[in-house]
């Protein structure tokens, strides 16, 4: 089961905590962003089957009939087919055929406690989320400009601040920030997967961390042995040009140590030397050692 379908369930199971207000207030979300809601097709379409025997419930709860259909193995589409009980569904929530456009109707939001409630409906009949693993990505998908403009401003009235766009014709309401993410999980009642989300994430920057670190780790290794290996190749050019012996004292002794330990740290070769000498010194010298093999002045 998808992330997404477990936060579905996880607000199926919920609902019936809700206050009446909000009772309401979700059937209200459930519908208005269903695939269709008008007077003239009232559609609902759905690849859960718990979330199509959740709708035709509060259908029945509200005096409507509905026809379900089955569409393939997964998609299930439900409607009402009779023109009187989609009235019946409009006039509910204060909508009828005199309505010009689709818009979010307020007086359906008896309290704050209903944004939530509506958010949880709207989710469940219009968005979908990414598996965290992957990527952070919750969209609602909602086919009417000025209806995705209501549910964008309710929104942010929850401090909840979705980015917009159009794909195909059908606006866009998402999020890409895991805060956001999870403070929208939140807010409309999947506590549990908001939970999950945060564990995931904390797993994920753990993963990123250490992976980060040995790659940081692995790089200064190959870059201490390419050192090691140009030192080496320049020590083999001074002794067969016969420079070895022109070398100062102390690039002698660098030579000599790097030629003895040709796997050895800075640090493990500073240990070898006679007299304190430092990581940096150490450095020093070989870099001189190689730009002396290369007839570079000093």
């Amino acid at each position: 089961m998808s992330f997404a379908s477990n936060v579905k369930q996880e607000l199926i199971a919920g609902a019936g905590e809700l206050a009446p207000c909000c009772v309401h207030a979700l059937r209200y979300g459930l519908f208005l962003f269903a695939r269709q809601f008008s007077v003239g097709e009232v559609h609902f379409t759905t690849e859960s089957a718990d979330i199509a025997a959740f709708a035709l419930d509060h259908l029945a709860a509200l005096g409507v009939t509905a026809k379900e259909v089955r569409a393939g193995r997964r998609k299930v589409d439900i409607s009402v087919p009779e023109e009187s009980g989609r009235l019946r569904l409009l006039r509910a929530f204060g909508h009828g055929p005199e309505d010009v456009t689709l818009r979010l109707n307020r007086a359906n939001l008896a309290g704050e406690c209903c944004f939530a409630a509506l958010l949880r409906g709207a989710f469940l009949a219009c968005a979908t989320m990414t598996t965290p693993e992957l990527n952070y990505h919750l969209e609602f998908s909602v086919g009417y400009r000025k209806l995705a403009g209501d549910l964008s401003a309710l929104m942010r009235e929850m401090d909840l601040a979705p980015k917009s766009t159009i794909r195909k014709g059908v606006h866009m309401l998402y999020f890409k920030d895991s805060g956001l993410i999870e403070d929208t999980l939140t807010a409309m009642g999947a506590q549990g997967a908001s939970l999950d989300l945060m564990g995931i994430k904390m797993e994920k920057n753990m993963r990123n961390h250490v992976n980060r670190k040995v790659n940081f780790e692995t790089a200064n290794i190959f870059r201490a042995a390419n050192a090691a290996a140009e030192q080496l190749e320049a020590v083999r050019q001074l002794r067969a040009s016969h420079g070895f012996a022109a070398l100062p004292e102390s690039l002698r002794e660098a030579a000599e140590l790097r030629e003895a330990n040709p796997e050895a740290t800075l640090a493990e070769l500073c240990e070898e030397a006679e007299g304190e000498i430092s990581r940096s010194g150490m450095s020093h010298r070989l870099k001189k050692l190689v730009l002396f093999s290369q007839n570079k002045k000093i």
